[in-house]
């Protein structure tokens, strides 16, 4: 949407993931499953999506779901899609073979992963005929796929999470957690061979891996009414390994058969290590919606400084009024500079507290405070277009970066089930309408405190700049300093006023707000 005169036009999200091609908007982010024209396919069903960003080229991404044929099919399969432009172009590459062995094979509970290297990973268990957790590797941006390897089988194959060892301590060890029973196995040679463990935690669910500042592994899973995380100092070496005895996180109860998600669990569980060189490194984070005595469904965080030993007492990131509304579904992931974000399905906007948006909330200070809670998509039915199962799945993912934070999530804006991508900002910038020779105000909320902030304009459109400098990209081509610094307070508040050049009457340009590791949404507008 472009602006014309007297109008000053928002885009939420940056590098096309809102407000480019004919399914994309401010508050429903960028189709994925689309057809090769990029036009909805009608009739059929996508959920439970994953999402992974190269770490060599930020503008390679990864997303892949649970593909379903049409709504009257119980068949479910690995779909896939790529960007090479950050999100304003995606590339539906369809499904991925079955493996071999598995020529019928259905699959499902995708969960994405990347290297170091940029070589991507995509975990799918194959529950037809029989239950097989598979790893397929691409070393070419998820384009093509290699043949996978057999990470587990058996009945216990279920829900599996996977992830790489980008530690440093180690190279090529992969590692991968199953439930019910959380079943862990580790591969210290590339994904070649894998070791499982023999004494698995009963009656857990939801379990999330990820490997910790000197290469210890921890697990996150439910086991009611508490989350559970365990820890493992020596699973990185050869040879047989050992657990720390559990921590106990009391949260209440796994968040299942809710009337907005029938027959979903809408508690996975997300673990995150602080690697940021902050003042909170090396903290261990978990988060995961849950039903509580007090309201029915909460998002719930806690933390531990002391590598997972103890953890502080559960927090509510959700800041509505305690009642019937439900916060479900969370996810979370946190920047390389150590700044939390949330993400989750809320009802609050609905007084039948039921049709559902994204809700996004953040923490500059490891967890002890969050934003106020900010809604980022439209409405949507949840229970419109479900594929033979009463559920729009069981997760969804966010993948955050210094500046933002990008999430892959199932809607139903097109009545029926699709998988949208948004990039959300914690800043948030806002303008008064912009005149040639006239004073403007840019005001910004939600900024790092007590820190200075900047306004960079273009006059060439969204792009990917990074500044090294503050070690945070610029989502704009060809930035140029508008105005600055001038130091945000102590709420995160800072505002401008810059008067427009009269020359600059009738043109379009492009404004972002910009901190040490952090941005905010960029505004497109057209002088008056």
């Amino acid at each position: 949407m472009r602006g014309c005169a007297r109008r000053v036009v928002v885009t939420v999200a940056v590098l096309g993931l809102g407000g480019i091609g004919l399914h994309a908007s401010a508050q429903q982010g960028v189709q994925i499953n689309t057809d090769a024209l990029g036009l909805n396919i009608p009739g059929d069903a996508a959920n439970e999506p994953t999402l992974a960003v190269s770490p060599q080229n930020p503008l390679n991404m990864v997303v892949g779901w649970r593909q379903f044929p049409s709504v009257e099919s119980d068949a479910r399969y690995a779909g896939y899609a790529v960007t090479f432009d950050g999100g304003q172009t995606w590339i539906n590459r369809g499904t991925l073979p079955p493996p071999p062995g598995f020529p019928d094979a259905q699959q499902s509970d995708p969960l994405l992963a990347v290297d170091s290297s940029g070589s991507f990973f995509y975990s799918s268990l194959v529950f037809e005929p029989t239950f097989v957790g598979v790893v397929y590797q691409s070393d070419t941006g998820g384009v093509d796929w290699q043949t996978p390897h057999v990470v587990r089988d058996g009945s216990t194959a279920d829900k599996g999470r996977y992830t790489v060892d980008r530690s440093g301590v180690s190279e090529n060890h992969y590692y991968a957690s199953y439930t019910v029973g959380v079943v862990f196995s580790r591969s210290l040679d590339g994904g070649q061979t894998w070791e499982r463990d023999t004494n698995p935690s009963s009656g857990h669910e939801m379990a999330f891996v990820d490997v910790g500042l000197n290469g210890e592994v921890f697990v996150a899973s439910w086991s009611e009414p508490n989350l559970v995380v365990r820890r493992s100092d020596d699973a990185f070496r050869p040879g047989r390994w050992t657990w720390n005895p559990s921590t106990l996180i009391p949260c209440g109860q796994v968040a299942k058969q809710l009337p907005v998600n029938p027959a979903g669990v809408s508690s996975q569980v997300y673990l995150a290590i602080d690697r940021s060189e902050s003042a909170t490194r090396g903290n261990v984070y978990v988060l995961s919606s849950a039903v509580r005595t007090d309201d029915v469904c909460d998002v719930m965080f806690a933390r531990s400084t002391d590598n997972g030993v103890t953890f502080s007492e559960p927090l509510r990131v959700n800041d509505d009024q305690p009642g019937a509304d439900y916060q479900w579904m969370a996810a979370m992931s946190i920047s390389p500079a150590g700044r939390l974000d949330a993400l989750w399905f809320d009802t609050r906007a609905d007084p039948n507290h039921f049709d559902s948006r994204l809700y996004y909330s953040h923490s500059y200070d490891g967890g002890l405070t969050w934003s106020p809670n900010r809604a980022v998509s439209d409405s949507f039915d949840p229970s419109i277009g479900y594929p033979q199962q009463t559920k729009i799945g069981d997760y969804f993912q966010c993948q955050s970066d210094n500046g933002s934070v990008s999430v892959v999530h199932p809607a139903t804006f097109n009545g029926e089930q699709d998988i949208y991508c948004q990039r959300l900002h914690p800043m948030v910038l806002e303008t008064s309408p912009l005149i040639g020779g006239k004073r403007a105000r840019f005001n910004v909320t939600d900024a790092r405190p007590n820190e200075q902030a900047w306004i960079v304009y273009s006059l060439d459109g969204p792009g990917y700049t990074n500044i090294a400098l503050l070690d945070v990209p610029v989502n704009l081509a060809q930035p140029r300093l508008g105005v600055g610094p001038l130091r945000a307070d102590a709420a995160g508040n800072v505002s401008w006023n810059i008067t427009m050049p009269p020359q600059s009457r009738g043109r379009t340009v492009w404004f972002q707000a910009i901190q040490r590791e952090n941005s905010s949404n960029v505004i497109e507008a057209v002088v008056e």
